[in-house]
């Protein structure tokens, strides 16, 4: 009965994200100041693609928190929802629950907690030695109570002006580089490419290898990489900042917004982000393992969340 109860715990958690409004500026008040936030899916303003959106975010006066379902690469589907999505939602239901100053190893303990209730519900797929088929996500969220930013994965934040957690993973790098490289071989324009994308089907056998990677302390060091999917990470692999007061100012977006806009505003990142889309649709002068597909709006889904202090 325990774990039935747990179950159904947790799939009612995973409807709290009913609220979040898509495809406009949002502004809200917490205690301590004000909140400012975007969220569209790479297929734009329609109730399908916001089905589809794999971005999430959460504020309260406790905690802000962006998080960033991976693009499924195994083709697997679960209760019709792909596993970015699903990772979205699994997230989302634990900041829903957390203790006002809960510290990061209990936050990352109550999410893999919840991705195993999720998995054990799935008893006919093998996670543990099937990275490819987990729920991945990324995330990075402040701690009010803590006064202490924390990331894993490759979502990132501007605080006060300076930016945090802008680094590129290796494995990204390299898969990046030889899509390009076989769309200039094949002079492929960028019509072709949002018809077709040979790049990306080139480099997808590879892509899937990196699950390997994932979460693995026993892979190359080079090619390890950390994420959210329900299974332990290093605690040396757990990137915090330490702030000795509350900052004025917090900025936490997804990789679908590709850098950070001269001013804190949703306006300013999504015109910087429409010039960024219209310079390079297929990201091919700044490499990426994807690009704009035809019938999309984006090459990603995109989320960023701002706090202003009073």
């Amino acid at each position: 009965m325990k774990s039935i109860l747990t179950l159904a715990a947790l799939l009612a958690s995973m409807n709290c994200l009913a609220d979040v409004t898509y495809d406009k500026p949002v502004s809200a008040a917490i205690n301590s100041g004000k909140i400012e936030y975007f969220m569209q899916g790479k297929g734009g303003a329609n109730p399908e693609g916001n089905v589809r959106c794999e971005d999430g975010l959460f504020f309260s006066d406790n905690f802000v928190a962006v998080f960033d379902g991976a693009t499924d690469k195994s083709g697997k589907s679960y209760d019709g929802k792909k596993g970015g999505r699903v990772a979205r939602e699994l997230i989302a239901g634990v900041f829903e629950q957390l203790p006002a100053d809960a510290p990061k190893e209990e936050v990352l303990r109550r999410i893999n907690a919840a991705y195993q209730t999720f998995y054990q519900a799935h008893p006919d797929m093998d996670f543990v030695k099937n990275p490819l088929w987990r729920p991945t996500a990324t995330l990075i969220w402040y701690s009010f109570a803590r006064k202490e930013l924390t990331a894993v994965g490759d979502s990132k934040a501007r605080i006060d002006g300076v930016i945090y957690n802008d680094k590129a993973k290796l494995v990204d790098v390299l898969n990046s580089d030889l899509r390009v490289k076989v769309i200039e071989h094949l002079k492929l324009t960028d019509a072709d490419i949002a018809k077709n994308d040979l790049g990306r089907y080139y480099i997808l056998p590879l892509l899937e290898r990196q699950s390997e990677f994932q979460n693995n302390p026993k892979a190359p060091k080079a090619f390890q990489y950390w994420a959210i999917d329900g299974f332990p990470i290093p605690a040396e692999e757990v990137l915090s900042w330490h702030f000795d007061k509350t900052p004025k100012l917090i900025e936490l977006s997804s990789d679908g917004y590709e850098s950070f806009p001269p001013e804190a505003s949703v306006a300013s990142y999504e015109s910087t982000f429409a010039s960024f889309l219209k310079a390079d649709p297929q990201r091919v002068k700044n490499p990426s393992t994807k690009g704009l597909q035809q019938g999309n709006v984006s090459f990603d889904d995109r989320t960023v969340l701002i706090y202003h202090a009073k």
